[in-house]
Formats: C-alpha cells, sequence, structure tokens
C-alpha cells in the first residue's frame, strides 16, 4: 500500500488498488486500469476514490474520480471533454459493487476497516 498526503486537508492517506482490467465494461476508446482507494487511519476508507484508465495504450496522468457511495463519476469536467460521461455514468455503479465486494472480503484486514464498519 502506499502512503501519499492529502494536499488539501494535511493529512495522511494510504492508498489501495484493485485491479479492473477486463472486470467491468468500460467504453471502447479507454481501457479501465484499477481503482485507488483512500484510507485515512482514523477513519478507514474514504468514499471518494480515483479510477485510473489509459488511452490509446498510453496510462493517463489525471484519472476519474468516483463518489462510492454514489456509484457516480464528480468532477465530471475531464469526463464530459473526452465525450465519455454517459458511458462512464453507467459503469459507476458496477466499480463500485467490485469495490465494497472487495472490502467486505477484506474487511478483518488489520489496520483496514471497511466500509461497513463504518454504519
Amino acid at each position: 500500500m502506499q502512503s501519499i498526503v492529502d494536499d488539501l486537508n494535511k493529512i495522511p492517506l494510504r492508498i489501495k488498488t484493485l485491479d479492473l482490467a477486463g472486470r467491468v465494461p468500460g467504453p471502447d476508446s479507454i481501457e479501465l486500469l484499477r481503482v485507488e482507494l483512500y484510507y485515512h487511519r482514523e477513519y478507514g476508507p474514504l468514499s471518494g476514490a480515483r479510477v485510473r484508465y489509459a488511452r490509446d495504450g498510453v496510462e493517463q496522468v489525471e484519472g476519474f474520480p468516483i463518489d462510492l457511495h454514489k456509484g457516480a463519476f464528480v468532477a465530471t469536467v475531464p469526463i464530459q471533454e473526452a465525450g465519455l460521461e454517459e458511458e462512464l455514468q453507467k459503469i459507476g455503479p458496477e466499480i463500485a459493487r467490485i469495490v465494497y465486494e472487495d472490502l467486505a472480503k477484506n474487511r478483518h484486514t488489520p489496520g483496514m476497516p471497511s466500509f461497513t464498519d463504518q454504519g
């Protein structure tokens, strides 16, 4: 697991990645690679995550933010600019389902509470 500091709130976070390649049918113009989940030491996993993708075989720097509780992509300007919003919003719930299944399966990982542990 990778560690970062949230630039906005200046809090340390840990990142867990889940592979999406071949698990989610994405738009033809991009390849969905993985979703990055953010963990706060005291609060556990956060609902905001980032979906990493490749275009023409090249991984893009920014990725697409997703709200896992809503199963919807947020801050959609990059998605709109890429002409992908409608297609991606249809698969947002599937990405959230994959994440929640993984979190439930691994809910007893020491130091990594799942969303279900938060009530």
